[in-house]
Protein backbone atom coordinates (compact mmCIF):
# COMPACT_ATOMS: atom_id res chain seq x y z
CA UNK A 1 0.00 0.00 0.00
CA UNK A 2 2.78 2.44 0.90
CA UNK A 3 4.63 1.49 -2.28
CA UNK A 4 1.59 2.13 -4.50
CA UNK A 5 1.19 5.59 -2.94
CA UNK A 6 4.84 6.40 -3.60
CA UNK A 7 5.54 6.86 0.08
CA UNK A 8 8.59 4.56 0.07
CA UNK A 9 12.02 5.54 -1.26
CA UNK A 10 12.24 2.16 -3.02
CA UNK A 11 10.00 -0.23 -4.97
CA UNK A 12 8.85 -3.50 -3.43
CA UNK A 13 8.85 -6.56 -5.72
CA UNK A 14 5.56 -8.31 -6.46
CA UNK A 15 6.69 -11.34 -4.47
CA UNK A 16 6.42 -9.22 -1.32
CA UNK A 17 2.62 -9.54 -1.37
CA UNK A 18 3.00 -13.34 -1.49
CA UNK A 19 5.23 -13.23 1.57
CA UNK A 20 2.66 -11.02 3.30
CA UNK A 21 0.06 -13.74 2.70
CA UNK A 22 2.28 -16.24 4.50
CA UNK A 23 2.83 -14.00 7.53
CA UNK A 24 -0.32 -14.82 9.58
CA UNK A 25 0.23 -18.57 9.38
CA UNK A 26 3.94 -18.33 10.09
CA UNK A 27 3.24 -16.16 13.14
CA UNK A 28 0.58 -18.64 14.33
CA UNK A 29 2.98 -21.57 13.97
CA UNK A 30 5.67 -19.73 15.93
CA UNK A 31 3.22 -18.91 18.72
CA UNK A 32 1.96 -22.50 18.77
CA UNK A 33 5.48 -23.89 18.96
CA UNK A 34 6.44 -21.45 21.71
CA UNK A 35 3.40 -22.22 23.85
CA UNK A 36 2.79 -25.90 23.14
CA UNK A 37 5.92 -27.30 21.57
CA UNK A 38 6.20 -29.73 18.68
CA UNK A 39 3.14 -31.73 19.75
CA UNK A 40 0.92 -28.65 19.48
CA UNK A 41 2.25 -27.86 16.01
CA UNK A 42 1.53 -31.44 14.91
CA UNK A 43 -1.99 -31.18 16.27
CA UNK A 44 -2.49 -27.91 14.42
CA UNK A 45 -1.49 -29.40 11.07
CA UNK A 46 -3.43 -32.59 11.78
CA UNK A 47 -6.60 -30.57 11.28
CA UNK A 48 -5.75 -30.33 7.60
CA UNK A 49 -6.21 -34.11 7.49
CA UNK A 50 -9.84 -33.91 8.63
CA UNK A 51 -11.29 -34.72 5.22
CA UNK A 52 -14.10 -37.15 6.06
CA UNK A 53 -16.94 -34.68 6.37
CA UNK A 54 -20.28 -34.48 4.62
CA UNK A 55 -19.90 -33.70 0.88
CA UNK A 56 -22.29 -30.81 1.48
CA UNK A 57 -19.51 -28.91 3.22
CA UNK A 58 -17.17 -29.33 0.25
CA UNK A 59 -19.90 -27.89 -1.97
CA UNK A 60 -20.40 -24.99 0.44
CA UNK A 61 -16.65 -24.37 0.66
CA UNK A 62 -16.10 -24.38 -3.10
CA UNK A 63 -19.30 -22.82 -4.41
CA UNK A 64 -21.00 -21.03 -1.51
CA UNK A 65 -19.37 -17.68 -2.20
CA UNK A 66 -20.14 -17.99 -5.91
CA UNK A 67 -23.81 -18.44 -5.06
CA UNK A 68 -23.76 -15.40 -2.75
CA UNK A 69 -21.99 -13.21 -5.30
CA UNK A 70 -24.24 -14.25 -8.18
CA UNK A 71 -27.30 -13.68 -6.00
CA UNK A 72 -25.97 -10.21 -5.18
CA UNK A 73 -25.48 -9.50 -8.88
CA UNK A 74 -29.00 -10.76 -9.57
CA UNK A 75 -30.56 -8.50 -6.95
CA UNK A 76 -28.55 -5.55 -8.22
CA UNK A 77 -29.79 -6.24 -11.75
CA UNK A 78 -33.39 -6.56 -10.58
CA UNK A 79 -33.06 -3.19 -8.86
CA UNK A 80 -32.22 -1.62 -12.22
CA UNK A 81 -28.43 -1.84 -12.22
CA UNK A 82 -26.15 -3.19 -14.91
CA UNK A 83 -23.59 -5.62 -13.54
CA UNK A 84 -20.41 -6.81 -15.19
CA UNK A 85 -19.28 -10.40 -14.58
CA UNK A 86 -15.68 -10.84 -15.80
CA UNK A 87 -15.99 -14.62 -16.14
CA UNK A 88 -19.02 -14.31 -18.43
CA UNK A 89 -16.80 -13.18 -21.30
CA UNK A 90 -14.60 -16.28 -21.23
CA UNK A 91 -15.08 -19.93 -22.23
CA UNK A 92 -16.35 -22.20 -19.46
CA UNK A 93 -13.25 -24.41 -19.70
CA UNK A 94 -10.95 -21.42 -19.23
CA UNK A 95 -12.96 -20.19 -16.25
CA UNK A 96 -12.80 -23.67 -14.69
CA UNK A 97 -9.03 -23.85 -15.15
CA UNK A 98 -8.53 -20.39 -13.66
CA UNK A 99 -10.74 -21.32 -10.71
CA UNK A 100 -8.92 -24.59 -9.99
CA UNK A 101 -5.45 -23.04 -10.30
CA UNK A 102 -6.40 -20.05 -8.14
CA UNK A 103 -7.85 -22.31 -5.44
CA UNK A 104 -4.80 -24.56 -5.42
CA UNK A 105 -2.46 -21.57 -5.15
CA UNK A 106 -4.64 -20.15 -2.39
CA UNK A 107 -4.50 -23.37 -0.40
CA UNK A 108 -0.70 -23.44 -0.65
CA UNK A 109 0.19 -19.75 -0.32
CA UNK A 110 -2.53 -18.26 1.88
CA UNK A 111 -1.92 -19.27 5.47
CA UNK A 112 -4.52 -17.03 7.11
CA UNK A 113 -6.72 -19.93 8.21
CA UNK A 114 -3.91 -21.45 10.25
CA UNK A 115 -3.97 -18.26 12.30
CA UNK A 116 -7.68 -17.42 12.37
CA UNK A 117 -9.40 -20.78 12.65
CA UNK A 118 -6.43 -22.95 13.60
CA UNK A 119 -5.09 -20.96 16.55
CA UNK A 120 -7.30 -17.99 17.44
CA UNK A 121 -10.82 -19.40 17.10
CA UNK A 122 -10.52 -22.38 19.51
CA UNK A 123 -9.12 -20.08 22.21
CA UNK A 124 -11.78 -17.43 21.69
CA UNK A 125 -14.63 -19.95 21.55
CA UNK A 126 -13.56 -21.44 24.86
CA UNK A 127 -13.93 -18.03 26.47
CA UNK A 128 -16.71 -16.28 24.54
CA UNK A 129 -18.71 -18.91 22.68
CA UNK A 130 -19.04 -19.28 18.92
CA UNK A 131 -20.80 -16.01 18.13
CA UNK A 132 -18.73 -13.90 20.50
CA UNK A 133 -15.52 -15.44 19.18
CA UNK A 134 -16.58 -14.79 15.61
CA UNK A 135 -17.38 -11.13 16.21
CA UNK A 136 -14.07 -10.60 18.02
CA UNK A 137 -12.10 -12.39 15.32
CA UNK A 138 -13.75 -10.35 12.57
CA UNK A 139 -11.96 -7.22 13.77
CA UNK A 140 -8.34 -8.31 13.14
CA UNK A 141 -9.42 -10.23 10.03
CA UNK A 142 -10.97 -7.10 8.60
CA UNK A 143 -8.12 -4.84 9.70
CA UNK A 144 -5.59 -7.12 8.00
CA UNK A 145 -7.09 -6.07 4.67
CA UNK A 146 -7.19 -2.33 5.39
CA UNK A 147 -3.91 -1.65 3.51
CA UNK A 148 -5.75 -2.67 0.33
CA UNK A 149 -7.85 0.48 0.69
CA UNK A 150 -4.68 2.52 0.21
CA UNK A 151 -3.53 0.73 -2.93
CA UNK A 152 -4.07 2.86 -6.01
CA UNK A 153 -4.26 -0.16 -8.32
CA UNK A 154 -7.11 -1.86 -6.39
CA UNK A 155 -10.17 0.26 -7.21
CA UNK A 156 -12.66 -2.21 -5.72
CA UNK A 157 -11.73 -1.42 -2.13
CA UNK A 158 -11.86 2.34 -2.63
CA UNK A 159 -15.32 1.94 -4.18
CA UNK A 160 -16.90 -0.27 -1.50
CA UNK A 161 -15.45 1.57 1.50
CA UNK A 162 -14.27 0.37 4.90
CA UNK A 163 -17.68 0.19 6.70
CA UNK A 164 -19.22 -2.16 4.12
CA UNK A 165 -16.10 -4.31 4.07
CA UNK A 166 -16.06 -4.60 7.86
CA UNK A 167 -19.73 -5.63 7.84
CA UNK A 168 -18.79 -8.23 5.24
CA UNK A 169 -16.01 -9.41 7.55
CA UNK A 170 -18.37 -9.76 10.54
CA UNK A 171 -20.94 -11.78 8.57
CA UNK A 172 -18.35 -13.96 6.90
CA UNK A 173 -16.49 -14.74 10.12
CA UNK A 174 -19.71 -16.05 11.67
CA UNK A 175 -20.20 -18.31 8.65
CA UNK A 176 -16.59 -19.52 8.79
CA UNK A 177 -17.07 -20.48 12.44
CA UNK A 178 -20.31 -22.28 11.57
CA UNK A 179 -18.56 -24.29 8.86
CA UNK A 180 -15.48 -24.95 11.01
CA UNK A 181 -17.53 -26.25 13.94
CA UNK A 182 -19.71 -28.42 11.71
CA UNK A 183 -16.71 -30.07 10.03
CA UNK A 184 -15.03 -31.17 13.27
CA UNK A 185 -12.54 -28.32 13.09
CA UNK A 186 -11.29 -29.10 9.60
CA UNK A 187 -8.69 -26.57 8.49
CA UNK A 188 -8.83 -28.06 5.01
CA UNK A 189 -12.47 -27.07 4.53
CA UNK A 190 -12.09 -23.47 5.73
CA UNK A 191 -8.88 -23.09 3.70
CA UNK A 192 -10.74 -24.28 0.60
CA UNK A 193 -13.48 -21.79 1.41
CA UNK A 194 -11.01 -18.93 1.74
CA UNK A 195 -9.23 -19.88 -1.48
CA UNK A 196 -12.47 -20.23 -3.43
CA UNK A 197 -13.71 -16.93 -2.02
CA UNK A 198 -10.69 -15.17 -3.52
CA UNK A 199 -11.04 -17.07 -6.79
CA UNK A 200 -14.72 -16.21 -7.23
CA UNK A 201 -14.03 -12.58 -6.31
CA UNK A 202 -11.68 -12.38 -9.29
CA UNK A 203 -14.02 -14.24 -11.64
CA UNK A 204 -17.41 -12.80 -10.71
CA UNK A 205 -16.75 -9.32 -9.35
CA UNK A 206 -15.55 -6.14 -11.00
CA UNK A 207 -14.96 -2.78 -9.33
CA UNK A 208 -18.64 -1.93 -8.82
CA UNK A 209 -19.71 -1.38 -5.23
CA UNK A 210 -23.47 -1.94 -5.52
CA UNK A 211 -23.40 -5.70 -6.31
CA UNK A 212 -21.04 -6.15 -3.36
CA UNK A 213 -23.46 -4.31 -1.08
CA UNK A 214 -26.23 -6.71 -2.12
CA UNK A 215 -23.93 -9.67 -1.47
CA UNK A 216 -23.06 -8.31 1.98
CA UNK A 217 -26.76 -7.91 2.79
CA UNK A 218 -27.37 -11.54 1.80
CA UNK A 219 -24.43 -12.79 3.87
CA UNK A 220 -25.64 -10.84 6.90
CA UNK A 221 -29.09 -12.40 6.49
CA UNK A 222 -27.59 -15.90 6.20
CA UNK A 223 -25.38 -15.31 9.25
CA UNK A 224 -28.39 -14.19 11.30
CA UNK A 225 -30.33 -17.25 10.15
CA UNK A 226 -27.45 -19.55 11.09
CA UNK A 227 -27.29 -18.05 14.59
CA UNK A 228 -31.07 -18.35 14.97
CA UNK A 229 -31.16 -21.99 13.85
CA UNK A 230 -27.95 -23.36 15.38
CA UNK A 231 -27.62 -21.17 18.48
CA UNK A 232 -25.07 -18.50 19.29
CA UNK A 233 -23.14 -20.60 21.81
CA UNK A 234 -21.88 -23.25 19.39
CA UNK A 235 -23.32 -22.66 15.90
CA UNK A 236 -23.77 -26.40 15.60
CA UNK A 237 -26.44 -28.92 16.52
CA UNK A 238 -25.22 -31.60 18.86
CA UNK A 239 -21.83 -31.70 20.57
CA UNK A 240 -19.00 -29.56 19.30
CA UNK A 241 -15.74 -31.45 18.78
CA UNK A 242 -13.16 -30.73 21.44
CA UNK A 243 -10.69 -28.26 19.96
CA UNK A 244 -7.98 -27.72 22.49
CA UNK A 245 -6.24 -24.37 21.98
CA UNK A 246 -2.98 -25.24 20.24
Amino acid sequence: ALDSQGWLPFHLPGAFSTLAGLAPGVAAIIVTAATGGRAAVKELFRRFLIVRVSPVWYVVALFGMAAAMLAGVGLFTLSGGTAVIPAASGPVFTVAIVFVVTVLLGVVLNTEEIAWRGVALPRLQAAYGALGASLILAVPEGFLHLPLFLQKDVAFFQNVGVPAFMLFSFALTVLYTWIFNNTRGSLLIVTLLHASQNAWANLLSDDQAAPFYWTVALLVAVAIAVVAVFGSARLVRGPVPTLSPT
